[in-house]
């Protein structure tokens, strides 16, 4: 690819611009790790706050509106009473399944993300074996997510292309954070299945944060039109989207383990 000199300028200033929003989120997060406290017993209700916050979002992204007392029923493994619940919680049962094994499954350092594994954790979600991993056969007209997806026949092809792009070597120069948003972006443009697509490709890039021990990304769901429109764009203005989510999450996180509003010095000192 060719640049004019203008181009290669903005180019290089954008570059720039993303690796320092990079180094921020690289502090934010080393700022958690040390506020967070040390017990385990208080580690598991910080990571089971952040997945009961995680579910609620994905459904609202989806246009389900769950509760925090029907989330928190899950989490607890609580006995509903309530007959009429039951698909709800079977569904959120499924779904806290899914965000458990991949955070299980970055911790293996020789742990390949396969196309048989998605089609177990999609036979999960649609809770019907035989529906397991079946792909899209058409293009939806009506759909919540409207950018441009592959076509049915090549589903296969490109799918198997993001996991050899997950599963490969990292270049060094590539970030964590963003090898995790061209994951997610990449598998949102193949859309392998009708349903839970948009749910799987957010799991992806969150494994792919945990390989490299950054906390997951929460997509608020007041924020879904703007991440669906982030989608219709190119890989690099994805990025700019998912970096700025991901900054605020962390942010969010650190006021709530320590009680201040103030960045850690390393951000205030590059957003000055």
């Amino acid at each position: 690819m060719q640049f004019r000199p203008d181009e290669l300028e903005l180019y290089y200033d954008a570059e720039s611009m993303m690796r320092q929003r990079y180094a921020e989120l690289e502090d934010l997060n080393q700022a958690i790790a040390e506020a967070a406290p040390i017990s385990s017993m208080a580690r598991n209700n910080i990571e089971e706050l952040m997945d009961i916050s995680w579910i609620f979002h994905e459904n609202g992204l989806e246009g389900v509106v769950l509760t925090f007392p029907e989330i928190k029923a899950v989490v607890d493994n609580k006995i509903v009473s309530d007959v009429s619940l039951l698909p709800t919680y079977e569904d959120i049962k499924n779904q806290k399944y899914c965000l458990d094994l991949l955070r299980e499954k970055a911790q293996q350092k020789r742990f390949n993300v396969s196309i048989n594994l998605l089609k177990d954790l999609h036979g999960r979600l649609v809770g019907d074996p035989e529906l397991a991993g079946s792909y899209r056969r058409d293009i939806p007209i009506h759909r919540t997510y409207f950018h441009e997806i592959e076509q049915p026949a090549k589903i296969h092809s490109s799918l198997g292309e993001v996991l050899d792009y997950i599963n490969g070597k990292k270049p060094k120069d590539l970030h964590p954070v963003e090898f995790a948003a061209n994951v997610h972006h990449r598998f949102l443009r193949v859309y392998p299945f009708s349903k839970y697509s948009g749910f799987l490709g957010r799991l992806l890039a969150i494994h792919v944060l945990m390989r490299y021990n950054f906390m997951s990304v929460i997509i608020h769901a007041s924020d879904r039109q703007a991440y669906y429109e982030a989608l219709r764009g190119p890989e690099n203005e994805f990025r700019v989207f998912f970096t700025n989510t991901m900054r605020e999450g962390l942010e969010n996180s650190l006021k709530h383990l320590t009680g201040s509003e103030q960045l850690p010095k390393k951000n205030r000192r590059r957003a000055s």
